[in-house]
């Protein structure tokens, strides 16, 4: 269950891109990483689509990067290729910034049918997490991590993120019993977060989104990432999935009003 790759290939307009729903929530009063983002222009990617890497790519994001330090997390505005992750969107330097780079970009050209159609690099500041355990072949650290679903300006329900059947290559053998522990939604963090997605609902009053918070070793529940809701992995269990889901074929069919250009 790799959910980056239920990213659907996107048009410019498209809300799951982060061009599009990362300005209207930056600066909410929610923990989010610092972020830059680093605009490819058309004849970059062309060259990406053939499967290379301009060096103006590299150029472009290494001063970012630098200036945002080391280790750093690298992503474009549609997914980050997080189970590679020693290989692709975590970067603990500069001198293999170029290769990890290729790794996210590699990521996104293949996953789905038609690959994912990115118009950017996104450099975010690392925050580490509470990681249990790493997992997958690129030894992801798995986290506590929430996904709440909003849908017109209200929060419809929340799930654990990393469920059991999602986990490939635990670190560790008691790591179901860590994954339990991990997945056990506190009252006072569901209120927490519950305040943070409303905060979020507000920016879009039309339209239904996942959110996802990830907690940090300091304690604190970092927003990491959105998704339009019915592109989003959602437990088959809850009463909501096929509600968004029917909701967001619906909304691919209208006028599309809601879209930014």
């Amino acid at each position: 269950m790799l959910r980056e790759s239920e990213r659907r290939k996107q048009d410019e307009s498209s809300e799951d891109s982060m061009l599009i729903w990362y300005p209207k929530i930056k600066d909410l009063p929610i923990p989010q990483p610092k972020t830059e983002i680093v605009l490819l222009d058309k004849r970059e990617l062309d060259v990406i689509i053939e499967e290379n890497l301009p060096q103006s790519v590299v150029e472009k994001v290494k001063p970012v990067a630098d200036k945002m330090g080391y280790p750093c997390f690298i992503r474009t505005d549609l997914a980050s290729g997080k189970h590679g992750w020693k290989k692709s969107c975590y970067v603990d330097k500069s001198e293999t910034l170029r290769s990890h780079i290729f790794e996210v970009v590699s990521f996104n050209l293949m996953a789905d049918l038609m690959g994912l159609d990115f118009k950017a690099i996104i450099v975010r500041e690392y925050i580490p997490m509470d990681a249990k355990y790493t997992a997958f072949w690129g030894e992801m650290p798995v986290s506590p991590e929430r996904r709440y679903f909003i849908d017109k300006g209200k929060v419809l329900c929340h799930h654990p993120y990393w469920i059991e059947e999602a986990i490939m290559k635990p670190s560790t053998p008691n790591w179901r019993e860590l994954s339990k522990i991990m997945n056990t939604e506190s009252l006072e963090e569901i209120k927490l977060l519950t305040s943070y997605s409303e905060l979020v609902a507000e920016q879009f009053p039309k339209t239904a989104w996942s959110v996802d918070f990830c907690k940090a070793k300091d304690g604190r529940w970092i927003l990491i990432d959105m998704a339009v809701a019915s592109k989003s992995w959602h437990p088959e269990s809850c009463p909501n999935q096929l509600k968004l889901l029917s909701e967001g074929s619906c909304a691919q069919e209208s006028s599309g009003e809601e879209k930014i250009q």
